[in-house]
């Protein structure tokens, strides 16, 4: 009798620790699933960065060095917005969406949350090109530190918590903004540039090349912040290095 209960002791060991061991196995393949999933949307929200950035120094090329306005209203009482205007510059429609953090798929369209225009990018222009420092647009001759001057964020579907946004986390209202103004910028709650890479958000620079970064002002607890030249993390800033036009040899406000 012993020998047969050791021998069913053993060989219900076996079967445990098979199970657990699977269990083990299949638990520890989710997180690497996941990082793998992660890394590559990140690196494709990068690369549509890049091209969009590219296309819009292209377009400043063959406009004087003038960039495009987020948006504008025509006199036919339409808007015009950035997406529209690099249609001419980019033929792959799937450069606008940001993959974590997408407009597309959701059956419904998204708009911006005050002038109702359709918003059909995950990604926002910095709005301080146009309009900002004298009318129309800014020359990019002008602008002395391109390379911590931000051009592009990513933005999409608004979000309650941006440094831990969810897919649900918008409270399911359809809204969007396509221009950027700052980190801090809230609307009914919301969110609109969260940082959707493990606390980071990919950026594009006015000299075109791309980072990730980690949001250093996302409410007034962060601290003092200067909402129109500051720092939104890692040395990118709003505008002209942290710096006003012409003050390059000052220190950045932040």
């Amino acid at each position: 009798m012993m020998l047969k209960k050791t021998g069913w002791a053993l060989s219900r060991q076996k079967i445990i620790f098979g199970i657990g061991a699977g269990i083990v196995m299949l638990v520890a393949a989710i997180p690497i699933f996941s990082w793998q999933q992660m890394g590559q949307k990140r690196a494709e929200s990068l690369a549509r960065l890049h091209r969009l950035a590219y296309c819009a120094l292209l377009y400043a090329q063959d406009w004087d060095g003038r960039i495009m306005a987020p948006a504008r209203k025509l006199p036919n009482a339409t808007w015009e917005t950035w997406p529209e205007v690099l249609k001419a510059y980019i033929s792959d429609s799937s450069t606008y969406e940001n993959p974590a953090n997408p407009v597309g798929g959701s059956g419904r369209p998204f708009k911006h949350p005050t002038l109702l225009y359709a918003v059909h990018t995950s990604y926002a222009m910095n709005r301080r090109f146009w309009d900002t420092f004298s009318p129309g647009p800014f020359p990019l001759e002008n602008l002395e530190i391109s390379g911590q001057t931000v051009l592009f964020v990513e933005a999409g579907p608004m979000k309650l918590n941006p440094r831990r946004p969810e897919a649900s986390d918008n409270r399911d209202q359809p809204y969007a903004l396509l221009d950027y103004g700052d980190t801090t910028d809230m609307i009914n709650l919301l969110y609109p540039y969260p940082s959707t890479h493990a606390g980071k958000m990919a950026i594009a620079a006015a000299d075109g090349h791309v980072a990730l970064t980690k949001v250093f002002y996302y409410s007034a607890q962060d601290g003092r912040h200067d909402i129109m030249l500051g720092n939104i993390g890692n040395g990118i800033y709003n505008w002209n290095g942290g710096r006003a036009n012409g003050e390059t040899d000052r220190p950045a406000h932040e």
